[in-house]
């Protein structure tokens, strides 16, 4: 049976554990009753004050002075104390408060942070898939003008020589116009990625950028926002319809318009267009702008009203351009209504071959006057508008610069094909040419009066 001084010091350690958890190892307890009997506990005192524990407490080893079994017995005594700072009950971490849980400051920012990133990787994003668009337009350009292969299965076999001039000229203006709006949108969202969050693009074409105009006030915010939703729908509808000038691969496949690659060329720029105008506008105002679109030419919007009085010859020929543009889609549909059913009815493969062929260029003439009207209604609103941060802008002195060159190019080859080589004396074609050449007069004098401007002020 084990003494009383065995039970004792373990009576001592049960109590004292808690307190001594690592500040008293106490001796291990040998199974021998000869080491027991030399360790006893002399003297313990403990007082509680709330859940603080203050103790002190004496050890006494017993040190043989002979033999095991002698009475007279030495003792070292050991003093282990702790103050009320150093030792706590276990209930004092449960009475603590836990850490708040308020956002600080650096969270904040960290957000900021992080939501300027993410616009700034999707304004990358788009001007990337931009200039993919500009490059693959620009090969569709060069493809109507120099790729003899692709022009021998292009034209009617009725229509060779020169008489192709003004067909290939139509043509190539379309994909030409295309190419230069996507090459501004292109500047226009690389550069707000830079400039986005105060910050400042080093790139020698920042001028180009819409985003200095957000710096007028709201209202010049909203015109920008709407210069960029206006020329983005009408890439999209430039994209759609020459998708449809494939059809006449619908009555012939000796009618490929400019081939495969040009539908894929179409789909991509396309899809990157109208990706750009969701991120902008919900889809039920873009339904909403393309049920409306044939009347958004002949009327105005709430800046243009303010100014009508001030309306001068630049911003009507912009306006007569865009209406004029608009009213020839009529009569092109009635042609495109017209050769495909002569395409159905033909049962001569050359005549149904020509016809294929005639449809997919009418379905491309189609496409270069929807973008042309877009264009030109945009030079009008900018041109209108009483703010000179926005009638004198670069954006729309480039833009009107590149529509002049395209409109002297097209314009040009009408009149000279029609009066001087005798090709075509259609009054509709001398008309159009005409009014392309004043257009582009007007064009480029306005462009050349903004960088002027811009001069001035730089």
């Amino acid at each position: 049976m084990m003494n009383s001084s065995s039970l004792v010091t373990l009576l001592v350690a049960a109590l004292c554990r808690p307190a001594l958890n690592n500040a008293l190892a106490l001796p291990a307890l040998s199974s021998s009753p000869r080491a027991g009997r030399r360790m006893m506990g002399a003297l313990m005192s403990h007082k509680l004050s709330g859940s603080r524990v203050s103790f002190s407490l004496t050890i006494v080893r017993g040190v043989r002075g002979g033999d095991d079994d002698s009475d007279s017995d030495s003792y070292e005594y050991y003093d282990v104390s702790s103050s009320d700072g150093e030792l706590t009950d276990s209930e004092d971490d449960e009475d603590e408060p836990p850490p708040s849980s308020d956002t600080g400051p650096s969270d904040v920012d960290k957000d900021k942070d992080t939501e300027l990133i993410q616009k700034r990787a999707a304004l990358s994003q788009k001007s990337r898939n931009f200039g993919i668009a500009t490059a693959l337009w620009s090969s569709l350009f060069f493809d109507s003008i120099l790729n003899k292969a692709k022009r021998n299965d292009l034209f009617p076999s009725i229509v060779q020589g020169v008489a192709t001039v003004v067909p290939a000229a139509t043509l190539a203006s379309g994909f030409a116009l295309s190419s230069c709006v996507a090459f501004l949108m292109w500047r226009e969202f690389e550069i707000t990625s830079e400039t986005v969050g105060g910050g400042e693009s080093k790139k020698g074409d920042s001028f180009l950028s819409l985003s200095s105009v957000n710096e007028e006030g709201a209202e010049s915010e909203k015109f920008a926002m709407e210069t960029r939703q206006r020329l983005l729908f009408h890439l999209i509808l430039f994209g759609l319809i020459n998708l449809g000038a494939h059809a006449g691969l619908l009555f012939s496949n000796q009618a490929p318009f400019l081939g495969m690659s040009a539908a894929i060329i179409n789909v991509h720029n396309t899809l990157a267009c109208l990706s750009a105008l969701i991120e902008e506008k919900s889809v039920p105002e873009l339904i909403k702008q393309a049920i409306s679109w044939p009347l958004s030419f002949f009327r105005s919007s709430g800046r243009e009203e303010s100014d009508a009085k001030k309306e001068g010859t630049i911003t009507f020929l912009f306006r007569l351009s865009a209406v004029a543009a608009w009213m020839r889609c009529i009569p092109v549909c009635k042609s495109l209504f017209a050769l495909a059913m002569g395409a159905a009815a033909a049962s001569d493969t050359i005549h149904i071959v020509d016809k294929a062929r005639e449809i997919s260029l009418t379905v491309a003439s189609l496409a270069r006057l929807t973008l042309t009207a877009g264009v030109a209604k945009t030079l009008c609103a900018a041109s209108a508008s009483s703010a000179d941060s926005i009638r004198n802008h670069r954006f729309f002195a480039t833009l009107s610069g590149m529509l002049s060159m395209i409109f002297f190019g097209l314009g040009g080859t009408m009149l000279y094909s029609s009066s001087l080589l005798n090709i075509s004396l259609n009054k509709a074609v001398l008309a159009e040419g005409a009014l392309l050449a004043v257009t582009a007069l007007v064009a480029g004098y306005n462009s050349i009066s903004c960088f002027n401007a811009n001069k001035g002020t730089a």
